[in-house]
């Protein structure tokens, strides 16, 4: 599994903890994919780091 700058496992779970800090549409935004996968908060996120972060910049209000 990879891992984060942070050291934490790059799932669905962490980064829901990490949204909570760019607001309520990042942290809507992750538990809407937490509800559609079949892992749910242990669903492992492919996605590069960096590209997560930039999705929840976009979405600060």
């Amino acid at each position: 599994m990879h891992k984060l700058s942070t050291g934490d496992s790059s799932t669905l779970g962490t980064y829901k903890k990490l949204a909570s800090v760019f607001g309520d549409k990042a942290v809507k935004f992750i538990q809407k994919k937490i509800d559609e996968s079949p892992n749910g908060e242990n669903e492992e996120v492919i996605a590069p780091e960096s590209q997560m972060i930039q999705i929840f910049v976009s979405m600060l209000e």
